[in-house]
Parts: C-alpha cells; sequence; structure tokens
C-alpha cells in the first residue's frame, strides 16, 4: 500500500491579500499619475502643431508664446497653467549650429501627492524645431 503525500497547491488566504494590496497600490498609482502623462501629451501635440504653422519661424517670441497661451486655455491645460503662474516652463531660443532656425522647449515638474507624505515627482521635457514637420 502507497502512501501519497498531498502538495499543497495555490495560495492561502495571507498570500492573497498580500497580492491584492500590491495590485491595488500599482493601479492607485497609476490613476493618480496617469492624468499628468495625458497631460504631457497633450503639450507635446500642442507644441507639434505650433512649430508646423506656415511662416512660424518668422515670428516672434511674444506671437509663439500668445499661441501657446491659447492652445493651453482651449485644451483646459490646468496643472501647467498654474506653473507658468509660477515660471513660464516654456522657451524660445534660436539654435546656434542652424542659422534662422528656432526651437521651442518645455520643462517642467508636476509633484502629485499620493498618501500621507509619500508624493510622485514627475520630471517632462520636450523640443521642437520650428518651421519643421515633427513625427
Amino acid at each position: 500500500m502507497k502512501i501519497r503525500k498531498k502538495n499543497q497547491q495555490g495560495l492561502t488566504l495571507i498570500s492573497w491579500i498580500v497580492v491584492a494590496a500590491i495590485g491595488i497600490l500599482i493601479m492607485s498609482a497609476g490613476l493618480k499619475i496617469g492624468p499628468a502623462y495625458l497631460e504631457f501629451h497633450s503639450v507635446r501635440s500642442m507644441m507639434n502643431s505650433i512649430a508646423e504653422e506656415p511662416d512660424i519661424k518668422t515670428k516672434s517670441s511674444r506671437y509663439i508664446y500668445s499661441q501657446l497661451n491659447k492652445y493651453m486655455n482651449i485644451n483646459g491645460m490646468y496643472t501647467l497653467e498654474k506653473i507658468s503662474a509660477k515660471k513660464n516652463p516654456f522657451k524660445v531660443y534660436i539654435m546656434k549650429k542652424g542659422k534662422n532656425k528656432k526651437r521651442l522647449r518645455v520643462k517642467y515638474e508636476v509633484r502629485i501627492p499620493w498618501m500621507g507624505n509619500i508624493s510622485y515627482l514627475l520630471d517632462f521635457k520636450y523640443a521642437v524645431t520650428l518651421g519643421e514637420r515633427q513625427s
């Protein structure tokens, strides 16, 4: 007569609770930082739209900044508007290597509170050359 030992299969209740807790933390993080990444995607598409406007490279920096403000108001970019009130994250500058080429650059940070004194710090950067088609 053979005695077969039955090995445990599956997870225990505590293991399932730990797995569920980790899953909830990951989902919570995604729900918190997801909107910031969606807004950055809107910023990139806004900058690409401005860079592809006809004769944009001959326009002044003031005109480019007014276009940026118009796009931000239309798209409701509230996080970026709060940052812009303190310091303008956009910068228009002339490239050193190319003649008469301007670049539009954005660089900003978003701090998102999570739990207690734990926060996410997201650092976003993007640059486009004005007057060129972006991919």
